[in-house]
């Protein structure tokens, strides 16, 4: 019965959102930064590659980032920095959840890698609730895509900033410290 439920589950959420993903070019990866949750949906989340400012969007939107395949720091900024390590791979589809964190003044952001490997999760009914929120939230939000002009200013403007969280996330990681990451076999389209 359970599997039946799994099954059901599944093709409503692909026949509902069935938008079909960008594919990466050739020898690209793409990365997909969502937000499924609507908590905090005026407050803009600036995201981030290492040294690289990718743009800002608040709930309604999502980027799609096509990068080389390898290692990466993605991260996202609000009242607070959240960062993940990334290994893609060529070919593949990735995306990541930035869910919406209670703060002091404004939302703060943590960045979840979306594992399509039900294992991952406790039950198949919170795989595909997952799983349905954010496809539904490309399916129906628009792509956010930043200009050259705002990408430059934006580059220019979190230029400290990019220094200071740079620095902490070498010392943290001097120290041992876990961050979340996105691994190969976490692709979308594997």
């Amino acid at each position: 019965m359970r599997k039946i439920i799994v099954f059901a589950l599944t093709i409503l959420s692909i026949t509902v959102y069935s938008q079909e993903l960008k594919k990466p070019s050739e020898g690209k990866s793409i990365v997909y930064f969502v937000r499924s949750s609507g908590t905090g949906s005026l407050i803009n989340f600036k995201y981030f590659d290492g040294e690289k400012y990718l743009g800002k969007f608040n709930y309604g939107k999502y980027l799609v980032y096509e990068c080389e395949p390898g290692k990466h720091l993605f991260w996202s900024r609000s009242e607070n920095t959240d960062l993940i390590e990334a290994e893609l791979e060529a070919g593949k589809i990735y995306i990541v959840d930035s869910e919406p964190q209670m703060g002091a003044i404004k939302a703060g952001v943590k960045l979840v890698p979306f594992n399509p490997s039900l294992e991952h999760y406790k039950t198949p009914k919170k795989f595909e609730k997952k799983k349905a929120s954010i496809l539904k939230s490309i399916s129906e939000n628009k792509e956010y895509v930043a200009s050259e002009v705002d990408l430059k200013e934006g580059a220019e403007e979190y230029q400290s900033v990019i220094k200071k969280s740079t620095e902490k996330y070498n010392k943290l990681k001097e120290k041992g410290e876990e961050f979340a990451k996105v691994l190969p076999e976490m692709s979308y389209n594997n």
